[in-house]
C-alpha cells in the first residue's frame, strides 16, 4: 500500500506529467465536468467503461458490467493503460475514473481482484489528490450504460472513498454545483497545489 509521501514522490519522476483522477459512483456529473474541462482548455480522457460498454453492447458480447465483470474489468484496464500512456507529455491530464476504480467494483461485488491489476496499479501512479464526485440525486439518471440505481451509486461511492484511502490517496470532494463552477473549483486547486 503506497502512502501519500511515496506516491509523490513517483508522480515527481513524471517530469511535470500530473495525471489527475476524478472518481465517484455513477451518474455523480464527471462525464458532464470532463466535457467542461477540455471546453476549458484542459486535457481530460472520458470514462472508459463507457466506451467499453457501448463497443459490448454493439458486439453482443457478454464482457459487460450486469454478464461477465471480470472480462469486462480486463476490458477497461487495458482501455486505461492506453490513456494513462496517452499523457506522456508535460502537462495536466484529467481521467475520468482509473484503475483503482475497477478494483473498487470488483472489491463492492466481492470478487477477487486479480494480480495482474494489483501489478498494473503499483506501476501506474496518479497525482496523489483525487477530485470525488458525491452521489448527486437531483443530476442522476439510469440509461443504457448506466443500469445501477441511485443508492447502488452511493454504495459504489462508499467503496471508492474505502478504496482510494487504502492506497493513500487524498480524496477532494466537489461541490454540487454548475459544471462551470466545478471546473473554477479545480483550477483554484491547482493552483493551490502549484500545478498551474
Amino acid at each position: 500500500m503506497k502512502g501519500v509521501d511515496e506516491i509523490l514522490f513517483l508522480s515527481s519522476l513524471m517530469k511535470d506529467i500530473y495525471r489527475i483522477v476524478l472518481t465517484g459512483g455513477g451518474g455523480s456529473g464527471k462525464s458532464t465536468l470532463v466535457n467542461e474541462l477540455k471546453k476549458s482548455g484542459f486535457s481530460a480522457f472520458p470514462e472508459v467503461a463507457r466506451e467499453v460498454i457501448r463497443k459490448n453492447l454493439a458486439l453482443g458480447n457478454d464482457a459487460l458490467p450486469w454478464k461477465d465483470v471480470v472480462s469486462f474489468s480486463c476490458d477497461v484496464q487495458e482501455g486505461m493503460i492506453r490513456d494513462y500512456n496517452l499523457a506522456d507529455s508535460q502537462g495536466v491530464y484529467f481521467f475520468d475514473r482509473c484503475l483503482l476504480d475497477v478494483k473498487a467494483y470488483l472489491e463492492l461485488g466481492n470478487i477477487a481482484v486479480y494480480p495482474e491489476l494489483k501489478d498494473f496499479i503499483a506501476t501506474h501512479v496518479y497525482y496523489p489528490k483525487v477530485f470525488v464526485a458525491p452521489p448527486w440525486r437531483a443530476i442522476f439518471e439510469q440509461d443504457d450504460e448506466r443500469m445501477e440505481t441511485f443508492q447502488e451509486a452511493e454504495k459504489a461511492h462508499e467503496q471508492l472513498m474505502r478504496t482510494y484511502g487504502k492506497q493513500g490517496y487524498e480524496l477532494v470532494e466537489l461541490p454540487l454545483v454548475s459544471p462551470a463552477e466545478r471546473v473554477e473549483f479545480i483550477r483554484q486547486k491547482l493552483m493551490e497545489w502549484g500545478i498551474l
